[in-house]
Parts: structure tokens; C-alpha cells; sequence
């Protein structure tokens, strides 16, 4: 926020990724719930962000609808996995299992996010990943 208290514009990537930074180990999204959260864009637009995280952005976290990802990312990810005990016998997670469902404060940021991208804040009703 400027010193006015107006939230300043971001862009679409760095909003995804502090988004990222917020999913706590032990928990997941999907790229379309990243999109939803954020009030804009679609799983495409959050894998190509994800694709270019910086450093230290939890990209493990967020993975394809069915709790996959890509094959090149899988040994390194598995190993994250395994240390959050996220992973199944298979090349995924279970999404129904380990989705994040955000704190108030986790939501706070969220809505600062959103707003940053110009979206509305989210209702309760919203609040159904």
C-alpha cells in the first residue's frame, strides 16, 4: 500500500507468487484455485507465472487439478513432498486431501492481493474452493 493506504498494482505473477508464499507445508492448490483466489486469470496464466517463480517460491504447492505435475519437475518435487508428507505411491497429490483452506489472516492477504490486481475483495460466499 502507498502512503495514501491505496493498495498499488501488481503484476499478475508476482501476485501469484506470494500467493504461493502463502500455502503453508503440508497443503496445496491447484492452478485454478491460485486463479480463483486471485479473482483473474485461469490455470494456464498461474502454471506460466509458476514456471518463472523466483527463488524460494513453495512451487510444489501448486500443481495441476489432478494433483500431478510436470514429469521434468517430479524428482525434485517428490522430494519436497515427502518431507511435507504430501506425496502417494503415485505421481501426485491428493488434492481433496491436502487443499488449502486459508486462515482469516491468510484471507487478508488474499483480499490485498486481489485488490492489487484490481478484483473485488472475496464474500463468504466465495469462500468454497
Amino acid at each position: 500500500m502507498n502512503e495514501a493506504g491505496v493498495q498499488e498494482p501488481m503484476e499478475y505473477g508476482e501476485a501469484v507468487h506470494q500467493l504461493a508464499r502463502l500455502i503453508p507445508a503440508g497443503a496445496v492448490l491447484s492452478y485454478g484455485d491460485v486463479a480463483e483466489l486471485l479473482g483473474s486469470g485461469g490455470p494456464r496464466q498461474v502454471g506460466k507465472a509458476m514456471a518463472l517463480a523466483p527463488g524460494g517460491t513453495p512451487w510444489w504447492r501448486v500443481l495441476r487439478a489432478n494433483g500431478s505435475i510436470a514429469d521434468p519437475l517430479m524428482s525434485v518435487a517428490r522430494e519436497h513432498w515427502n518431507e511435507e508428507k504430501l506425496a502417494l505411491p503415485e505421481k501426485k497429490v491428493d488434492m481433496n486431501k491436502f487443499r488449502w483452506n486459508p486462515t482469516p489472516a491468510a484471507w487478508d492477504q488474499i483480499d490485498i492481493l486481489r485488490s492489487s490486481l484490481g478484483n473485488a475483495k472475496m464474500s463468504e460466499m466465495d469462500d468454497e474452493l
